[in-house]
């Protein structure tokens, strides 16, 4: 019979535990992939939130400007001005705004509505500009407002 050899003995000594380490770099390797699709799902909650709430502020400001096509042009200023008084349209704007945005209310001027006579003249129509500002929940405290802006020409045809 043969003697084995010394070499084989050495090579074998040499790769105990190699199995089990190619285990724990399996399970690293597996691990980190997991944590990055549940750090990708989050994001993607995020992002479906914000457009819901950027929706909701498009839906909100398309509604106000379609109040101000029907209104008379001569008070539509008075009337829809960001600071309009209690009971003007601008005021239930606002008070829906808070209601349905979040952290909408905390931010002061919000929302913003400016409606100026066009080339200086209400015969020509008004330029609108409309911004509505929200705070996600769970957002940082120094982190600045989402925001809708969008304008608009209200004028009688």
């Amino acid at each position: 019979m043969l003697a084995p050899r010394p070499t084989t003995i050495s090579a074998r000594r040499r790769q105990r535990g190699s199995f089990l380490l190619e285990a724990l770099v399996a399970v690293l390797v597996i691990s980190l992939g997991i944590m990055g699709l549940v750090g990708l799902q989050a994001r993607a909650m995020q992002n479906v939130d914000d457009a819901q709430f950027r929706g909701e502020a498009a839906f909100l400001a398309s509604d106000v400007l379609g109040r101000m096509w029907s209104t008379d042009q001569a008070t539509l200023e008075a009337q829809f001005n960001t600071g309009g008084g209690v009971g003007t349209p601008y005021d239930e704007f606002k008070n829906v705004v808070h209601a349905r945005l979040p952290g909408a209310s905390a931010i002061a001027g919000n929302p913003d509505v400016v409606v100026t006579p066009r080339f200086g003249s209400i015969v020509n129509g008004y330029d609108v500009v409309i911004t509505v500002r929200w705070k996600p929940p769970g957002e940082a405290a120094g982190s600045p407002s989402h925001n809708f802006v969008t304008s608009a020409v209200v004028k009688l045809n």
